[in-house]
């Protein structure tokens, strides 16, 4: 185990979730299939073009069914965006869950990995940035997605790395916040930033210990 000279600072924030890793908060069975469907549709037709009577075919139901689990299509749009951001939080439990202990930059480098694929593929931007422009929620969901991100980065990684390094920052949940937004924005001004680079950005942002622990 390695630790520094400087004093750790650090108080893990507790979500009011109190969410596990191993928790989900995708809608199940019929009404997880409506909400894929109007997924589906959303980022094929759009939202305006897209009625209940669409999702409901596309779902295979009937649209008394789908009035029966949402009150209306706003409800099914609500469900769509909850969907969205646990496909990000997602993300980082798969990413934790394929990690190996101690090994800060592979970590590292796979974390970039995982934020390149929740939010572009190889066309561009994933068709969730369509949608949610064109609801005129970008900025709306991003601060929640940041949020919900963060809460599960610091209430479960930052905690075990805090076990075996020095952590270096005042802050820790705030400068995630920071890091998490500044990457978006970095990736935005130059879609052609290297992972390496965005690397050393969370690295020296973070001061994290990039030597790995010994076995």
């Amino acid at each position: 185990m390695r630790l520094g000279n400087r004093q750790t600072i650090y108080q893990p924030i507790r979500s009011e979730c109190g969410r596990s890793l191993t928790e989900s908060r995708r809608m199940c069975g019929q009404a997880g299939e409506i909400v894929l469907a109007a997924r589906k549709l959303f980022e094929t037709k759009g939202v305006a073009a897209t009625t209940v009577k669409d999702i409901a075919e596309e779902a295979g139901v009937t649209r008394e069914l789908v009035y029966y689990y949402f009150e209306n299509k706003r409800a099914v749009t609500d469900a769509v965006l909850d969907d969205y951001v646990e496909d990000l939080v997602e993300s980082v439990i798969v990413w934790n869950e394929s990690r190996e202990f101690g090994d800060t930059p592979g970590s590292l480098k796979k974390c970039i990995a995982a934020f390149r694929r929740a939010l572009y593929d190889s066309n561009g931007p994933r068709p969730m940035i369509g949608v949610l422009e064109e609801l005129g929620v970008r900025d709306e969901f991003d601060v929640r997605a940041v949020r919900e991100t963060v809460d599960c980065i610091n209430a479960h990684i930052v905690t075990e790395y805090a076990a075996y390094h020095e952590i270096e920052i005042e802050l820790v949940y705030e400068m995630f916040c920071v890091v998490i937004f500044g990457l978006v924005g970095l990736v935005k001004i130059n879609p052609n930033i290297t992972d390496d680079a965005l690397m050393k950005v969370v690295e020296q942002t973070l001061h994290l210990d990039m030597v790995p622990l010994e076995s």
